[in-house]
């Protein structure tokens, strides 16, 4: 069994964090696109959040739109801040027996060098920017579905379908809609939050990561967790 394997078998509930606007208040998928793609990308955006196309579409036309060597991309990220309670949220979160990870649309190495410079470890699953030489870009979709019902970049519900125990998402798009509909327990804000609160649906709103800890402390005194178990070995 790995460890990967061993954590999950022990964890007692779920949380999936989003990343571009919650672990990193700023978006730096938007940072990025507004320094370095062609302005058009906003046509694209604005596509995807009226329906007209899916999240994975979108970002394979933006990154396409994109013209920026390694150096001045990494340069970029290497501005990108981590919420200041994130860390804390996630000691909190592992000694109530959580296992946490980011799944987001953005980009992995983005998402990467930022957990490093903060010096965090926390499992992510994010899209595979690929660089095709010179200034020039490409978008993998690892972790996607061809039977996503929603076609999305990076399956929310296909990594929440393989989590036991309740599951907690925390989140401020789009791209988390479906997946909050299949949570026990939705911390939101921006454009999730609205979305919830047009459902009536139950989520408590933040604006950063001590927020979110504190909505945790609460909703942990509500839920009746089962014993973690033994790891089959």
């Amino acid at each position: 069994m790995s460890n990967r394997e061993l954590s999950l078998s022990r964890a007692r509930w779920q949380v999936l964090v989003d990343f571009d606007g919650t672990v990193a208040p700023d978006d730096p998928t938007d940072r990025l696109l507004e320094r370095f793609a062609d302005p058009l990308w906003r046509v694209v955006e604005s596509a995807w959040q009226t329906g007209e196309i899916s999240s994975r579409e979108c970002m394979q036309k933006q990154v396409d739109l994109l013209r920026v060597s390694p150096q001045e991309l990494d340069e970029e990220i290497r501005r990108v801040r981590i919420d200041p309670g994130f860390a804390s949220f996630l000691k909190f979160c592992r000694r109530q027996g959580a296992d946490v990870k980011i799944v987001s649309d953005g980009f992995d190495r983005v998402v990467r060098a930022a957990l490093q410079r903060a010096r965090l470890s926390v499992p992510f699953f994010a899209n595979r920017l690929e660089w095709q030489g010179g200034d020039r870009w490409r978008l993998g979709f690892p972790h996607g579905r061809n039977d996503c019902r929603v076609n999305g970049a990076n399956c929310k519900c296909a990594h929440g379908e393989r989590l036991p125990g309740p599951r907690v998402v925390i989140g401020d798009g789009r791209s988390y809609f479906r997946m909050s509909t299949r949570a026990d327990f939705v911390i939101a804000k921006g454009a999730l939050a609205d979305y919830c609160s047009s459902r009536g649906q139950p989520h408590a709103t933040f604006t950063d990561f001590h927020d979110v800890t504190a909505h945790l402390v609460a909703w942990l005194t509500t839920v009746d967790l089962a014993p973690a178990k033994a790891p089959r070995m």
